[in-house]
């Protein structure tokens, strides 16, 4: 069945019978067992304030209402990221229709914001330095939401969630390595592409570690395919609406789409 078809507000009625579906949360039951499962997958909820927090605050009052019409740079669009439409798949537990819920409102987020600050790292070098002195005011007003964002990181993901379910963590020297060899907001000057890095290497973490949440958790593809959509890369090793039994299988015996496989 053409995924394209499964235009969105409408059920995705799948080919096969539903009813061998059995919940998600089961595959990793299967592979890890209770205790392990619980553990490490509740405390996943925890970071939904901190990505509503992140989503006012960053993505809205700082780049959209200010830095965006200061500087004429581009608009990132909330409708072009965040595509919540997975739930409408048949015979999904509720459950389940939760987590993809969750799942594609937190990587649409982080993608979101990610795209934001690179387009604040990649400003015109010509700029005026007062207009950089701006971000750099706007990237220090900020840093007291960023640790915030840093401790959701390490306590959340790296503590609470990646140990129980053996993920990989997410190191601040990973996202600093990457921001080096990208020359990350190099046209700055270092009072402003210290805040700037700082900021991404939260971001950049925060994807990271969803990265694998979603690889493990609901590795389902979206079916809206309109032109200007954004999804993260891994999406691409997502499974198909009619995939269901494959995806299944996959997440109860390796446990996950990602190259991160699990650690135990």
């Amino acid at each position: 069945m053409n995924t394209k078809a499964a235009v969105p507000q409408r059920v995705y009625r799948r080919p096969a019978d539903w009813t061998l579906m059995y919940p998600i949360f089961g595959s990793h039951v299967r592979r890890i067992g209770w205790l392990r499962t619980l553990a490490g997958g509740l405390p996943m909820y925890l970071c939904i304030p901190l990505l509503i927090v992140m989503h006012v605050t960053v993505c809205v009052a700082a780049y959209q209402w200010l830095l965006r019409p200061l500087f004429g740079i581009p608009r990132v669009r909330w409708a072009d990221h965040v595509i919540i439409d997975r739930h409408r798949i048949e015979g999904m537990s509720w459950f389940d229709k939760f987590n993809c819920m969750f799942c594609s409102y937190a990587n649409g987020l982080t993608t979101m914001a990610n795209m934001e600050l690179d387009h604040l790292a990649r400003m015109d070098h010509a700029l005026p330095l007062w207009k950089k002195g701006v971000v750099a005011m706007v990237a220090l007003l900020l840093a007291p939401l960023m640790v915030v964002f840093e401790l959701g990181v390490q306590i959340i993901y790296n503590l609470l969630v990646s140990r129980p379910l053996g993920m990989h963590r997410v190191s601040m020297a990973e996202a600093w390595r990457v921001m080096a060899k990208d020359g990350y907001a190099a046209s700055y000057p270092w009072l402003g592409r210290v805040p700037l890095r700082c900021a991404k290497s939260v971001v950049l973490r925060f994807s990271m570690g969803l990265e694998q949440i979603e690889s493990s958790w609901c590795p389902l593809k979206h079916f809206e395919t309109r032109e200007g959509i954004v999804y993260p890369k891994h999406h691409d090793k997502f499974f198909g609406p009619h995939e269901i039994e494959q995806m299944r299988a996959v997440l109860s015996t390796v446990g996950t789409v990602s190259n991160r496989h699990p650690r135990w």
